[in-house]
C-alpha cells in the first residue's frame, strides 16, 4: 500500500507543477514598453496614397487580478461610452463625433505612396482611427478601433499592423457640364431665298419705269 501512496503523491507534486508552469508561462503585456500601428489603405487590394489619418487615444489598460481591460481615457471620459465591445463600428463613430464636437486633439499623419502610415512611440492603450481627409477620388474610411498591444496565441505584440474593416470607396464622379445650345431666332416666315427675287424685281421695274417715262418724253417731243 505504500507505492500506491508514494504513487499518488508524486502526482500531486507533477500536477501542481504542471499548473505552475502554465501560469508562470502566461505572457502579460508590459504596460510600460512603447510600440507602433501601421495603418495600410487599400482599394481593390491596390494601395491607396494621400489623405490623412488622426490617431486619438480613447482607452487606458486597467488590470483586474490578471484580466486586462480598457476604460476610457482622460479625454473621452466626458463621453461616457462603454468600450465592452471595441469590434463595434458604432461605438467607433461615437467616439469620432464626441473628438470632433469637443475639437480634441489627436496624432496627424498623411498617407504615403505605399497607401501606408506609421505612428511610432505608441503606448499600449485603445486608439480610435479616423481619416480627417480623404484621398482624391475616394470617399473617406469609417473610424475604427484599434488595440495595442494585440494578443496572438497568448503573446503580446507591440507593434500593430492594422487597416480598415472595409476597403475604400471610389468617389461618384461629378457630372460633366453641358454647354447650352445656341439659341435661335424665331421664324416669321421670311426666308432668305426672295431677296434676290425681289432685287431683280426691284431693277426690272426701275428699267421698265425709266423706259416709260423715256418713252413719254419723247412722244411729248413730237406733238
Amino acid at each position: 500500500m505504500k507505492w500506491k501512496k508514494r504513487v499518488t503523491v508524486l502526482f500531486a507534486i507533477l500536477m501542481v507543477f504542471a499548473v505552475s508552469s502554465v501560469v508562470y508561462g502566461h505572457d502579460v503585456p508590459d504596460l510600460e514598453k512603447e510600440g507602433s500601428i501601421t495603418v495600410s489603405m487599400t482599394y481593390s487590394e491596390r494601395p491607396v496614397s494621400g489623405g490623412t489619418l488622426t490617431l486619438y487615444r480613447v482607452g487606458d489598460v486597467v488590470s483586474d487580478d490578471g484580466d486586462y481591460s480598457f476604460v476610457l481615457s482622460e479625454e473621452f471620459a466626458g463621453s461616457r461610452l462603454s468600450l465592452d465591445d471595441i469590434q463595434s463600428d458604432q461605438l467607433a463613430k461615437q467616439l469620432a463625433s464626441y473628438a470632433k464636437e469637443n475639437r480634441l486633439d489627436g496624432v496627424t499623419g498623411s498617407i504615403g505612396s505605399s497607401g501606408k502610415i506609421l505612428f511610432q512611440k505608441v503606448k499600449p492603450g485603445l486608439y480610435l482611427l479616423v481619416q480627417s481627409q480623404a484621398a482624391d477620388g475616394y470617399l473617406a474610411a469609417d473610424p475604427f478601433l484599434v488595440s495595442m498591444p494585440v494578443q496572438k496565441d497568448g503573446v503580446y505584440f507591440y507593434d500593430v499592423d492594422a487597416s480598415p474593416k472595409t476597403e475604400l470607396e471610389k468617389a461618384p464622379a461629378e457630372p460633366t457640364p453641358t454647354k447650352p445650345a445656341p439659341s435661335k431666332l424665331p421664324q416669321t416666315g421670311q426666308l432668305n431665298w426672295p431677296i434676290p427675287v425681289l432685287a431683280a424685281a426691284g431693277l426690272t421695274l426701275c428699267v421698265i419705269g425709266w423706259r416709260l417715262h423715256a418713252g413719254s418724253r419723247r412722244d411729248g417731243h413730237e406733238n
